[in-house]
């Protein structure tokens, strides 16, 4: 018995040294865990800003780089000079207009549309519908300007309705331009023909044609 009972008093001993180191393993991968690590941190940051696109138009006649450049956003814009007050059939007149953009901007390209018109009669007495046009772009504006090989923007195998505007595949490109000077200007040059053979009907009556240039930035 004596044996018997020293055996389990050993027993019970190695219990409770096992409690108690496995309770240490316990602490130990508690103290692993809140145990403090330095930190550091890097910090990016940018800055950013929206591109200037801005136009300004020139109709003086003849073309003057030095002359008065508007921003014509608004219908009906500048007037574009043509000498065309009193057409007869077979009368041809012309006028230029020129664009660039203005200090600050970027580059683009400008798209000529069809033209709004309004005539003062109708049917065979609409001098809007019976009136024709070309459109090139020069730096002169007169009958050379369409002979050669221009660039035509309306009108390269022959003169159109107002009922079109820019051909298919043009590009009339916008220059940039600098901190402090605007673009170098894209000009063009405009052709208005009464045709031979007009109604007698077409006598005494008026009309006016707007056109937008569409500018559009390149970035």
């Amino acid at each position: 018995m004596g044996r018997r009972q020293a055996k389990t008093k050993h027993g019970a001993v190695v219990l409770r040294v096992r409690a108690i180191l496995a309770g240490a393993l316990v602490l130990g991968l508690g103290s692993s865990v809140t145990l403090a690590s330095w930190t550091d941190s890097d910090f990016a940051g940018g800055s950013f800003g929206a591109s200037v696109f801005q136009t300004e138009s020139n109709v003086t006649k003849p073309y003057s780089a030095a002359g008065a450049w508007n921003t014509n956003d608004v219908s009906p814009g500048g007037t574009l000079v043509f000498a065309a007050a009193a057409m007869s059939p077979g009368t041809v007149a012309y006028a230029p207009f020129a664009i660039r953009t203005k200090a600050t901007s970027v580059a683009g390209e400008v798209v000529l549309g069809v033209p709004v018109v309004t005539s003062s009669g109708t049917g065979n007495a609409d001098l809007g519908a019976a009136l024709r046009y070309r459109v090139v772009r020069s730096a002169t504006c007169d009958a050379s300007s369409f002979t050669g090989t221009p660039t035509f923007v309306v009108g390269s195998d022959g003169a159109k309705p107002f009922t079109q505007g820019q051909a298919a595949g043009v590009v009339n490109p916008l220059a940039a331009a600098s901190a402090t000077l605007p673009g170098a200007p894209t000009q063009f040059c405009f052709e208005v023909t009464l045709p031979l053979g007009a109604n007698n009907a077409l006598q005494g009556q008026t009309a006016t044609a707007t056109w937008q240039f569409t500018a559009t930035s390149s970035s």
